[in-house]
């Protein structure tokens, strides 16, 4: 296999995980909720559940958020590639800090599946204190909070190691450690999730649009970043065969 289609494939497989994610995100955790439609957990248990995740998920089916959990779960090895690819156009890469920089977004990937899939079993538990007696909500309740223990370890990590690493690496850009122009820093998924939260508060509460876009904005940010990569190759390579 030649360095040239390693690249084109790389890319492939960067652009359909992030398209997988997109999809898993919108499935698991895009749903307009109004807080004042669920006071069991706005009023009743408030002090007891997370009130964001305890009524995100409550309009989900099982097969729906099984299948949010699944499709991205299951695709994220193949953003390895995109990880190598961003490796790719680092000028030297010996410094301690470019190896720091790309173990830590290979572990973001390592990471990713099980923060993602957690939401599957917290809106699970939260669908099942919901539909059932009151009596039984204690033990149910007491369930739900090792839940989110599980929820807050897996996905907290994952977002801190995820952010850490595409801060550096736009560093690495900022300080012209990379062939990619100084300006291309600023459209490192980080930058571009950041730049999509104006847009978001301009879009109306109870807008579909925004809750989905809402839930996958990140892998949003790096479906746009690897386009914006293959763009660049492709005109750094037209310019070298003139």
């Amino acid at each position: 296999m030649t360095y040239s289609t390693k690249i084109k494939g790389s890319f492939i497989s960067a652009i359909i995980a992030s398209l997988c994610w997109i999809t898993g995100d919108i499935l698991i955790a895009g749903f307009t909720v109004n807080p004042k439609d669920y006071p069991l957990f706005t009023e009743v248990y408030v002090g007891k559940v997370d009130p964001n995740i305890s009524i995100l998920m409550l309009q989900g089916s099982t097969e729906r958020l099984m299948c949010g959990a699944l499709i991205a779960a299951m695709t994220a090895s193949l953003f390895l590639p995109g990880i190598w690819l961003a490796y790719q156009y680092i000028k030297d890469k010996n410094p301690w800090y470019v190896y720091v920089t790309y173990f830590l977004l290979i572990l973001s990937v390592m990471l990713m599946p099980l923060g993602h899939s957690v939401f599957f079993f917290a809106g699970e538990i939260y669908k099942t204190i919901y539909h059932t007696d009151a009596i039984a909500h204690p033990y149910l309740l007491k369930t739900a909070s090792g839940f989110m223990k599980v929820f807050y370890i897996a996905w907290a990590p994952a977002i801190i190691v995820l952010f850490l690493g595409w801060i550096l690496f736009s560093l690495l850009v900022f300080f012209k450690k990379t062939v990619l122009p100084r300006w291309a820093g600023f459209i490192s998924p980080v930058f571009i999730s950041l730049y999509q939260q104006l847009p978001l508060q301009l879009l109306p509460p109870t807008s579909n649009l925004k809750s989905w876009i809402g839930a996958s904005v990140f892998n949003i940010s790096y479906l746009v970043f690897f386009l914006i990569l293959l763009i660049l190759f492709r005109n750094k390579l037209n310019s070298s065969t003139k």
